[in-house]
């Protein structure tokens, strides 16, 4: 079983995707389906205006013949047992910086493969690992305390179809163990440019996960 954190315009592209694959999921949100939304959350129609996300998405992977189970729940790492404990991969797709940190350290710990989805603006990128690769905060270190959110800076509706797309692919791939080895981002600078890159991370001496591993 695979995870989704986040049931918006990246989890809906995610979890569509891995549905199609036959995955069976999980999927974890607390918010509601708003209309200013809709443009780039396109796995949900008027009618789901003020829905639970995670409910509404489940319906559709559902109606489509997929297995998907709906948490109307905030994930934190008080409440991942009981949502996603028996997950074998967590993709997050959610637009919170911190939310995203906790995420990779939470899987890391419990030695679980982990994919992290962002997007913003016109660009994004995603990160995989699996457990005793490099991290996500051997990349980044710490979570941005003054970073914007989507609806502060905006998001270009397509973007969120390429990014959710990526991450999709990688997960499918660390669930079926057919990742190459290490951790990696593919970053996309500017979906109006199309230049795609794709990064191996290597091991940070002084992170955190080397230190506990």
């Amino acid at each position: 079983m695979i995870a989704v954190i986040g049931a918006g315009g990246l989890g809906g592209p995610i979890a569509l995707s891995l549905a199609d694959a036959g995955i069976p999921l999980t999927v974890i949100d607390d918010d509601r389906v708003e209309l200013g939304n809709l443009h780039r959350q396109i796995q949900f129609a008027e009618a789901r205006i003020g829905d639970a996300k995670a409910e509404a998405l489940a319906a559709v992977i559902a109606a489509g013949g997929g297995d998907c189970t709906a948490h109307v729940a905030r994930w934190t790492p008080t409440t991942a047992e009981a949502l996603c404990g028996d997950a074998e991969v967590i993709v997050d797709g959610s637009d919170d910086p911190v939310t995203k940190f906790a995420v990779a350290r939470w899987a890391r710990q419990r030695r679980r493969a982990y994919v992290i989805a962002s997007a913003l603006r016109y660009g994004g990128n995603v990160f995989a690992a699996a457990h005793g690769d490099a991290c996500y905060a051997c990349l980044f270190e710490d979570p941005p305390l003054d970073a914007p959110t989507c609806a502060q800076a905006g998001i270009l509706g397509p973007l969120v179809g390429w990014v959710g797309g990526v991450a999709a692919q990688l997960a499918l791939a660390l669930w079926r163990h057919q990742q190459a080895a290490g951790a990696s981002i593919w970053i996309l600078d500017d979906l109006r440019r199309g230049d795609v890159r794709q990064l191996a991370i290597a091991v940070r001496a002084d992170c955190e996960c080397q230190v506990t591993r």
